[in-house]
């Protein structure tokens, strides 16, 4: 509520097309995708308009390239439209277009989706394995995925370690990635574990570390501000 009362006039501005400067057409990516986010009423209506006309063409309307993930994000969190999206993502033979529909399919507030997803990724026939370190980030900047991403690493440490090697760029934008959400003691005892459980591949990896300090910086952000903060926003929405 406090984004959107600052936010509702841009974004009631924008047009749903791909006009305009590289900046506004930036600004209309960014904003729209917010206010769907936030579940803005207009917006959700727009995007699942869209959706609608792109379901009816089987796929074969070009949706404006700024708010063509917008729309494919909303549409997801229906099962039908997840459903669909998933089976254009198989068939598609454009990059760009199955980035984006990863990108809606992994915003999807349905866990037991997030699992299959996760699940497809390690198989490694519907999502190519090499696209497997980019789909845990994306779940786990998930409200709703990020314990299941960070499960899934846990549970898939060696099959992971197989598929990327140890000291790779996707073992630690996995390691910070999974654990970048934690903010509670309960959760830092958790990754010390773990940590401790693969204790000879964790004193190779400066990411761990990276990991823990983050966590803990989480923690003492929380203890420190949260409170005041929730206490300051309700003052300002009264």
């Amino acid at each position: 509520k406090y984004i959107l009362q600052f936010f509702r006039t841009v974004i009631d501005q924008q047009t749903w097309s791909d006009s305009g400067t590289v900046s506004e057409r930036r600004l209309r990516s960014e904003v729209l995708s917010l206010a769907c986010h936030l579940d803005y009423p207009p917006c959700l209506e727009r995007a699942n308009q869209h959706f609608k006309d792109w379901l009816q063409s089987n796929g074969t309307l070009n949706l404006p390239t700024d708010v063509a993930e917008t729309v494919f994000s909303v549409g997801a969190q229906h099962d039908h439209g997840w459903t669909l999206l998933l089976n254009t993502y198989k068939i598609s033979l454009s990059e760009a277009q199955k980035e984006k529909i990863l990108s809606a399919l992994t915003s999807s507030r349905n866990k037991d989706k997030l699992q299959s997803l996760l699940a497809m990724g390690l198989e490694g026939n519907v999502i190519r394995s090499q696209d497997l370190s980019s789909l845990v980030l994306m779940i786990a900047r998930n409200p709703k995925g990020h314990h299941l991403a960070w499960n899934f690493v846990k549970k898939n440490w060696a099959t992971l370690v197989k598929k990327f090697q140890l000291g790779s760029f996707c073992i630690r934008n996995i390691i910070t990635g999974t654990t970048g959400q934690f903010s509670s003691p309960e959760e830092l005892t958790e990754v010390q574990q773990f940590f401790e459980s693969i204790k000879e591949q964790a004193s190779q990896l400066r990411s761990t570390q990276l990991a823990l300090d983050n966590v803990q910086k989480n923690i003492r952000w929380v203890q420190r501000n949260l409170k005041s903060l929730r206490n300051w926003l309700n003052e300002q929405m009264k």
